[in-house]
């Protein structure tokens, strides 16, 4: 009798477990949920109830995708419904639990999407937060954004405060004020300003507002130096629209204007950036770097593997670098990959001395303190990251960072 009880737990666990992959792996303490949603990468969770896509703007291959990834969770499994609920699909995600799930729409008809996350203890997610109303316009809008972006980057380059704050509408989301005087301070700050950038993708949600993502790439002479600087990434922006004009209502970080008060202008900050975060602070000089934060579950700590700007919880799984927890106390940062340590900031770093090989070993860094620096030689690709809190002493703690690739 008890060999067939056996042999009937161990058939039941082998049936399900294609579509419960959470009977596998244990139990999870933390909450379900998503740590980022994306449709055509424009953040779902901005837009409203409603989110409307633009024909023109859809990839040549006419799909619209949808990407995610799940916060504080081990994922089990992850499931997308187009036609609220009435169907659902199971969606292929990698290890850390980052997803891509795309369909061809059609003009005229509604999607109303729904994202499930199953972890590996059963649990799912609120899935009504996912909810959104997905159509797709035939509306020529592209040439209305790109004209009100060209003029805003263009008077940032000429450093017209005029110009370029006529562009920003009056109900401007971080204070008009304030950005009116971090642009002034950024042009003290810099100058022979050369900021261009590429259009991604654009969507309509609630209130008339438009969101538009872009890709950029920046050179800036910093006037306290004489030494110039360069970055590129991606971020976003929202417009209102009123009257056929468009005026800026948001900007998320890495912030295009307003780079000397970054903390009060930006709204947010784009998630998975992998260029740089240049601010100037009270000085004039450049800090750079893209923010990160990591927060693993209690058996864990953080990782981060830096040519896909992907945070885990490891070591392991293909992580460059992990932060120690109190079983190495003297190391902050072990890694699979060679590394030195700078007495210096982020920013004060040139590319010169962090490509220069010498010093460069295996190993574990040594927590050095504030204003140091750890540069990682990545298959002769040279990322650095600064500390800037949360030095972990046991699993299951946050970490938060400045990364920078020279």
């Amino acid at each position: 009798m008890k060999k067939l009880l056996i042999l009937a737990a161990a058939l039941l666990i082998s049936a399900g477990a294609a579509d419960a992959k959470w009977w596998v792996f244990g139990k999870s303490k933390a909450d379900v949920g998503l740590k980022y949603l994306y449709v055509n990468k424009i953040p779902a969770d901005e837009t409203g109830p409603k989110m409307k896509l633009f024909r023109e703007m859809l990839p040549s291959d006419g799909l619209v995708r949808i990407t995610g990834k799940p916060a504080g969770t081990q994922t089990g499994a992850i499931r997308i419904t187009l036609d609220n609920k009435g169907t659902w699909q199971d969606v292929k995600f990698a290890d850390n639990g980052a997803f891509e799930y795309s369909f061809k729409p059609e003009a005229g008809k509604t999607y109303t999407m729904l994202v499930e996350v199953t972890d590996t203890a059963g649990k799912t997610n609120n899935v009504e937060d996912t909810r959104k109303e997905i159509t797709l316009s035939e509306e020529n809008i592209q040439a209305k954004v790109r004209e009100t972006l060209d003029g805003m980057f263009d008077a940032y380059n000429k450093e017209d405060l005029r110009k370029f704050m006529g562009y920003v509408g009056e109900n401007f989301a971080a204070d008009k004020d304030i950005l009116e005087r971090a642009v002034k301070r950024d042009f003290d700050a810099l100058s022979s300003i050369n900021l261009r950038y590429t259009l991604n993708n654009i969507a309509a949600g609630a209130q008339g507002r438009v969101f538009a993502a872009v890709t950029f790439n920046r050179m800036v002479f910093v006037n306290k130096t004489g030494a110039s600087s360069t970055d590129t990434g991606s971020t976003e922006f929202v417009f209102d629209s009123k009257e056929g004009r468009l005026s800026l209502f948001s900007m998320k970080s890495p912030l295009m204007f307003g780079l000397s008060d970054a903390e009060n202008v930006a709204t947010g900050e784009v998630l998975g950036n992998t260029g740089s975060n240049l601010t100037i602070d009270e000085t004039g000089s450049l800090r750079g770097g893209t923010l990160v934060t990591v927060t693993c579950p209690d058996s864990s700590f953080p990782a981060y593997n830096f040519p896909n700007a992907a945070d885990s919880c490891g070591p392991g799984g293909g992580a460059n670098i992990w932060f120690y927890d109190n079983s190495m106390p003297a190391n902050v940062i072990g890694m699979s990959v060679n590394a030195k340590a700078f007495n210096k900031t982020l920013s004060s770093l040139t590319a010169a001395e962090v490509r220069n090989t010498a010093g460069y070993a295996g190993g574990a860094l040594a927590d050095s303190g504030a204003g140091y620096s750890y540069c990682f030689d990545v298959s002769s690709e040279f990322y650095c990251l600064e500390l800037v809190s949360g030095r972990p002493t046991t699993t299951g703690e946050t970490v938060t960072f400045r990364t920078k690739k020279f």
